[in-house]
């Protein structure tokens, strides 16, 4: 928290805390502090006491606070655009080895000169830490990529995704990725392609990188492109019709090529289907067949045991037939009588 001692009577101002790019008015009845570039590590809670005596000669003591909240698409990246487009030699240096952060920014485009709404143009901005310097690194905590007049087109913060912005109620197409990284293996990165560019977003586009200093601070590390959005020429136009015509007949063929794999695929389907109901038929014939099995082999099955309870009966009557006649035969010996009993009658055919 920044404090200060305003001496009203002499008009002394006594700063216990510097900022830097900071700025300190006050009169006799006011205080205030500038911050001419501030970050997001700015954003905090800030305190006003006023220590005095009223009329009556009583000591009073007063306080307020004011909260000051973060926004990426804030007014500061546009002053901080500003502030470098006065020098153009700073945008047009590359970081080298002898960096006092030991990190380099890096920022590339598809191409420096567009064909209105018809070419997308593509920007990467990425960060590399360098191993040059141990004692004094950086931490990237942010990236953005934005147009001098437009402001804030992407942006990236560490461990959040990647966000995009419309100015203006322009709706060009945008598709945007990036990813930051702790380690130094991988470069941080912020990519977004736009297309249906118009000529009223040529200009300068910048590549921010917000890094924490491991020795305390922030620093902004920035780099510069010029693109050209120019008017496409009748050359341009014919060619982008041929490629209409070519992706148009292209398209076509693909379009028939489907219907005939789907007329293929409708036939196949037809086919398995007929062979469905052939296996149903069949399945239901032979139901059919197994159901009338059944019933033959129940009705040869009564009619076995009808032939059996017959077998038991012709059986019966040859034992009682037997029995008869041996009861009838006429005995010549009394050898030829076998009996049980203890006395047997026998009538022996010698009289």
């Amino acid at each position: 928290m920044p404090k200060f001692t305003d001496v009203t009577s002499t008009l002394n101002l006594k700063q216990l805390t510097k900022f830097k790019n900071s700025q300190v008015s006050f009169g006799n009845l006011h205080l205030a502090l500038t911050l001419h570039y501030p970050t997001q590590f700015d954003a905090k809670v800030y305190r006003c006491s006023v220590n005095g005596n009223n009329a009556n000669g009583t000591d009073v003591s007063l306080s307020a606070k004011k909260g000051v909240e973060y926004e990426t698409n804030s007014t500061a990246l546009i002053e901080e655009i500003r502030r470098l487009k006065k020098d153009e030699d700073t945008y047009k240096c590359s970081f080298k080895k002898t960096d006092r952060l030991g990190s380099r920014v890096h920022f590339f485009a598809s191409s420096e000169i567009i064909k209105e709404r018809i070419e997308p143009l593509t920007l990467n901005c990425s960060f590399q830490v360098l191993e040059e310097d141990q004692n004094e690194t950086s931490t990237l905590q942010a990236l953005y990529i934005l147009h001098e007049t437009n402001g804030v087109i992407a942006t990236i913060n560490k461990g959040q995704p990647v966000m995009t912005t419309i100015h203006g109620g322009h709706s060009n197409s945008r598709n945007a990725k990036g990813e930051i990284f702790d380690n130094e293996l991988k470069d941080s990165y912020l990519q977004v392609t736009l297309s249906n560019l118009q000529f009223s977003e040529s200009g300068k586009y910048f590549c921010e990188a917000h890094a924490k200093r491991s020795q305390g601070g922030v620093e902004r590390l920035n780099k510069m492109l010029t693109i050209s959005v120019l008017s496409p020429t009748f050359e341009d136009l014919v060619k982008v019709m041929e490629k209409v015509l070519r992706k148009s007949d292209e398209d076509n063929i693909s379009i028939h090529e489907n219907k005939q794999t789907l007329k293929y695929i409708q036939e196949d389907s037809d086919t398995k289907e007929k062979n469905i109901k052939s296996i149903e038929e069949d399945l239901n014939t032979k139901q059919q067949n197994i159901i009338s099995l059944k019933e033959d082999f129940n009705a040869f099955q009564r009619t076995m045991n009808t032939f059996r309870e017959k077998l038991e009966v012709i059986s019966a009557n040859v034992s009682q037939i037997e029995r008869e006649r041996t009861e009838d035969k006429e005995i010549a010996s009394c050898r030829e009588v076998k009996t049980r009993e203890e006395r047997v009658v026998v009538t022996l055919a010698s009289g």
